[in-house]
């Protein structure tokens, strides 16, 4: 078994995660997924290798740390 899923907070607010969409889609880096996980907004690319990575923000980090059970909300599509 080797690496699977690789989280990197990359900003605060969903301006910076649509920035980094469009600079994903400038370099032709194909986005295989975007998730609004309540607690986060994330995109989803693969590294050459298949590992998946994800960029995310945190949408409501109080909301985690006061009761982490949120971290397992249901996940809904993320429209940026």
């Amino acid at each position: 078994m080797g690496l699977y899923h690789l989280g990197l907070k990359i900003g605060d607010t969903d301006d910076e995660l649509r920035t980094a969409l469009g600079a994903l889609q400038e370099a032709g880096v194909q986005v295989v997924g975007a998730t609004d996980h309540t607690v986060t907004h994330s995109l989803y690319i693969t590294d050459p290798d298949g590992n998946e990575l994800e960029l995310y923000i945190d949408v409501q980090p109080e909301a985690w740390r006061d009761d982490p059970a949120a971290v397992m909300s249901p996940l809904k599509p993320l429209s940026l």
